[in-house]
This record gives C-alpha cells, structure tokens and sequence, in this order.
C-alpha cells in the first residue's frame, strides 16, 4: 500500500483553546449548529464524542460533493491540544484512498489566534501510486472552508466555546 502525505498550516484569530473544542472535543454538537451548510449533523456511533475511540459518522447536506463519512478519533489530547483521527468509510474517500490518518495541533501564535498544523497520510488502495494536484487542492480547500467558517462563526460569538 502505497501512503501520500500532505502537511498545511492555517493562521485562525481564535484561541486554541476554542478552535480544539469547536473542531474536536464538542464537534458533534458546535460545528452542525455553526456552520449547518457544511455539516448537516455529526452522529457518535461508538464511545463518547470527542474522546479517544469515539467513532462519528459525519453527514453532509444535499447538494454537498458527498453524502457522509466515518472517522475515528484515535487520540484526543485536551492538554496539548492536539488529536489524531482516521476517515475510513465514505465516499469522500474516493476511489483511490483507502484510508486518510490525519494529525492536527493548534498552536498558540502569540497573538490571541493559533496556527493549526495539520499533517494528512492518504493511505491508498492497492494498484493507485499517487494523488493528483487536484485531488490535494479539492480537499486542502474543504477543511480550510470549514475552519475559516469556523473561525468567523467563533470571532463573531466570543461566548461559544469559551
């Protein structure tokens, strides 16, 4: 199996803090009620949501490129901020990933934001060598939209996540 990796960093005007439990710890109930044309709903279908071992299915809204997807939250850690996750089910996976395992930590800039740091490892499926720039860009732009949409939904509610 062949494995593609991707790192990105996006400067957010919001504390870590917030920006982890929006996106991680209170996912499945902040980012549907936020930004619902992004995120239709977040079902917990094993664990507890936003722990380590919770397994989502997350449902997007018609007319979105894809139905859904299922991840698993393999660690989650609140004290340093950081969370590893797998999407294994879906078809926003394509027809050449078999799995993506993504690594995220949000790091204070120093100003009142963080930088989220974000490394992606595209596990593929067997006879695939590669992924095209385009297949990066496509998904390199959907979490930047729901992390922006986030980051303007958090500025404009400072109590949200507080």
């Amino acid at each position: 199996m062949t494995t593609v990796e991707f790192s990105e960093e996006i400067k957010v005007q919001v504390t870590p803090k917030r920006m982890f439990k929006a996106l991680v710890t209170d996912a499945h109930n902040i980012l549907p009620k936020i930004i619902p044309h992004i995120f239709k709903s977040i079902d917990i279908l094993e664990g507890e949501g936003g722990v380590t071992g919770c397994v989502r299915q997350i449902n997007f809204p018609h007319g979105a490129p894809f139905s859904h997807m299922k991840d698993k939250l393999e660690l989650v850690d609140a004290e340093n901020l950081v969370v590893k996750f797998v999407l294994f089910e879906g078809p926003g996976l394509g027809e050449k990933m078999e799995s993506l395992h993504s690594e995220q930590r949000f790091v204070d800039s120093g100003d009142g934001g963080c930088i989220i740091k974000w490394k992606n490892h595209h596990h593929l499926k067997a006879g695939h060598t590669h992924i095209s720039e385009e297949e990066f860009k496509a998904g390199k732009e959907h979490g930047i939209t729901f992390v922006t949409a986030t980051e303007a939904y958090l500025v404009a509610h400072p109590d949200v996540c507080a």
